[in-house]
Order: C-alpha cells, then structure tokens, then sequence
C-alpha cells in the first residue's frame, strides 16, 4: 500500500513538473516533444525514419498526459490514466525500436522514475 501511494505522489509530481509545458501555446508543446524525442535520439541512436515515427508518438503521449492533467478526478484515477498513457506508448514504440533500443529505453525510463522517486523524497524532508 505504501508503495502504491509513493507511485501515485511521483505521478502527481511528474504532472505538476509538466504543468508549465501543457498550459502554454502549441509552440510550447511542439518544443517538449522536440526535446523528448532529441533525448530519446541521443541515448537511443534513432535512425531519420525512428526520429519522424517516435517524435508523433511523444506528441501523442504529451497530449494525452495534459489531457489527463486536465481533467478532474483524484490522484488515484490520474494515476492509473497515466500509467495507461504510458503503456500505450510502449506499445507503439516497441515494434518501431530495435529490441537493444527497447531494452535501453525501458531502462531509461527507470532511472528517471528512480529520480523523481528521489527528488520527492527529497522534497518531504
């Protein structure tokens, strides 16, 4: 139980942190799915093609994601909202990537899930 509400705090803190980027104009929206992608070609090495197909999948998942920051509801449902969001996401970017570019993305995001874990614990203390 503990566990799934340390989850929900680092959901809730990944939706506040991405507050500013969906409150903006599209341009604002345009230049976090840029740096998303840019990230993802750095760590990734993502060929021309990949870059094109991740970058509309990172526009959909961003658009989802303030969709869902949007919207009412507790921090429970948001949660499992986002989690969704992200699965999808997966799902999409699992056949376009290479299985080593899958492995490395999947362990990406656990480092940075790991961080946020981190910095919020950081933040109560």
């Amino acid at each position: 139980m503990k566990n799934k509400i340390g989850l929900v705090a680092l959901f809730v803190l990944l939706l506040a942190m991405c507050q500013g980027v969906f409150a903006q104009d599209g341009s604002r929206k345009d230049q976090a799915t840029k740096a998303m992608t840019d990230t993802m070609q750095a760590r990734l090495s993502l060929n021309d093609d990949q870059y094109k197909k991740v970058y509309d999948i990172n526009a959909q998942f961003l658009s989802k994601l303030g969709s869902i920051k949007q919207e009412g509801g507790g921090k429970l449902a948001k949660f499992q909202k986002l989690k969704a969001a992200d699965q999808e996401r997966d799902a999409a970017l699992k056949p376009l990537l290479s299985d080593d570019q899958f492995k490395k993305f999947q362990e990406y995001k656990k480092a940075r899930r790991e961080e946020m874990k981190e910095n919020y614990r950081n933040s109560k203390s």
